[in-house]
């Protein structure tokens, strides 16, 4: 088995941090941890590049575009999405074949829909959404200065003039939906679309009880799916392997822990294993032999987060 997942190497470490770096759009700090962290052998080989510039080209491209969903620009996103990746956006496109770089057996689905279709009307209702406020929503945001409220709710006639634009994109999103051929879909955008329709009825959607449709987490959860389809449709994997490997490894002992598995023997664990921070359990023991006490620990959860805290 030639995963590095089992069998890690010195190297693998880096990869791994260069490819959550990659994977979280952040191009500056992954293009200097590559040259930095570069063995002597690629430094004395300069035809080789260090991180090719084609795969940060498009990790700033993924960035562009989460940050304009994150700012609320949807109009800018989609743009750029028909223009670099229209794949994300196409209906017509193919399933691309798997990752090529996932050699594992471990592979994570994504829970998120990576359907063009799904993704178009995801970013239309979040278009709506947004040209519903009254009440900017800078990101990042910007707690020196106060937010104040767009200028034409000052003016009857524009405001009157804006609810109508916004009455006509609302029945034309309507009809979208109506048309899908998926009897669950259309159920699923109609329930949605009568939500979201329901800012229309407030001057001040942001004062209202329709407010957590206005949150930076309706824009986060939009960006992380699209982000998810750019990848999916360029052949990567989802998340990162950092992130899948924690994942993984988080299942594991959890299974391991409800099934109440002894800890082995602390003479048989390798050199420099330690257990994850946590309280420990006893498993119910029916015999009560010295050998039987020493395994009478089971395996604990591993968390993350309180690991983390440690460090």
């Amino acid at each position: 088995m030639d995963n590095p997942f089992f069998k890690p190497t010195p190297d693998h470490l880096r990869e791994l941090v260069l490819d959550y770096l990659c994977h979280q759009s952040y191009t500056d700090t992954a293009r200097a941890f590559a040259q930095e962290s570069t063995s002597r052998k690629v430094d004395e080989d300069k035809s080789e590049e260090v991180l090719p510039e084609k795969i940060l080209k498009l990790v700033q491209l993924r960035r562009e575009i989460k940050r304009s969903i994150m700012s609320g620009r949807v109009e800018e996103a989609t743009q750029l999405l028909n223009e670099h990746f229209p794949a994300v956006l196409d209906e017509t496109s193919e399933d691309p074949p798997p990752p090529h770089s996932s050699n594992s057996r471990i592979h994570f689905i994504s829970q998120t829909s990576v359907k063009p279709i799904h993704l178009s009307l995801n970013l239309r209702i979040l278009s709506f959404i947004e040209s519903t406020r009254t009440i900017p929503l800078e990101y990042p945001p910007n707690k020196s200065r106060p937010p104040s409220r767009f200028r034409y709710l000052d003016d009857p006639d524009l405001t009157t003039k804006h609810q109508d634009e916004l009455l006509h994109r609302a029945q034309k999103l309507y009809a979208e939906v109506a048309s899908l051929a998926n009897q669950k879909d259309r159920e699923t955008y109609l329930k949605e679309l009568t939500h979201v329709g329901g800012l229309l009825a407030y001057r001040e959607p942001e004062k209202s009880p329709l407010i957590k449709y206005l949150s930076q987490e309706r824009r986060s959860a939009v960006a992380d799916q699209v982000n998810s389809a750019i990848l999916y449709r360029t052949g990567r994997p989802a998340i990162s392997h950092l992130e899948l490997y924690a994942r993984y490894t988080s299942a594991l002992w959890s299974f391991m822990h409800d099934l109440h598995v002894p800890l082995p023997p602390a003479a048989s664990r390798p050199p420099g294993v330690s257990l994850p921070p946590n309280t420990p359990i006893t498993a119910p023991s029916k015999a009560s032999g010295p050998a039987e006490k020493e395994s009478s620990e089971v395996v604990p959860l591993f968390n993350l987060q309180q690991l983390l805290n440690l460090r």
